[in-house]
């Protein structure tokens, strides 16, 4: 029989956590519900973002976001909008969105928008993950009739 005899036990690494390869390390979580419109043809804030710190260099982040948005274009039968993942001034993704009014009421519905991206920002330090807007031709708008929009925003370790 062997004895072990420690008087301390120090972690390394403390704070620091444990990264097993495709865990997710931390989640964040962000809602939105108050109308925000536009009909400028430059790119805009919506108003949905996330601060988020990476606690690996390494992570990929997984960001899933959810947009409900609709266009109205009192001159046309159709309307379109422009939408924008950002990482702080970095365009990640971006999606184009057209629809089509035959009956020409002037206010177009754009379906709910579930969509998902992989990061690498080889980073520990902040980064903001924003949606941005723009419109082509109208005006268009998130969160009408105070609907939410969401974002999510996961660490996965590598």
């Amino acid at each position: 029989m062997s004895k072990l005899y420690v008087n301390e036990i120090v972690e390394a690494n403390a704070g620091a956590g444990v990264a097993i390869p495709g865990h997710v390390i931390q989640i964040q979580n962000a809602t939105y519900s108050t109308e925000t419109s536009s009909t400028a043809t430059t790119f805009s804030d919506t108003g949905l973002s996330v601060t988020f710190t990476p606690k690996f260099s390494d992570s990929k982040i997984l960001i899933l976001f959810s947009l409900g948005s609709s266009g109205v274009n009192n001159t046309a039968a159709e309307a379109r909008g422009y939408y924008r993942l950002m990482r702080d001034s970095t365009e990640l993704y971006r999606m184009d969105i057209r629809a089509y009014d035959y009956g020409n009421s002037g206010s177009i519905q754009f379906s709910a928008m579930g969509q998902s991206y992989v990061d690498t920002p080889s980073t520990t330090s902040s980064i903001v993950y924003k949606i941005q807007q723009r419109a082509s031709t109208g005006t268009i708008r998130v969160c009408e009739a105070d609907n939410q929009i969401y974002m999510q925003v996961m660490e996965i370790a590598q």
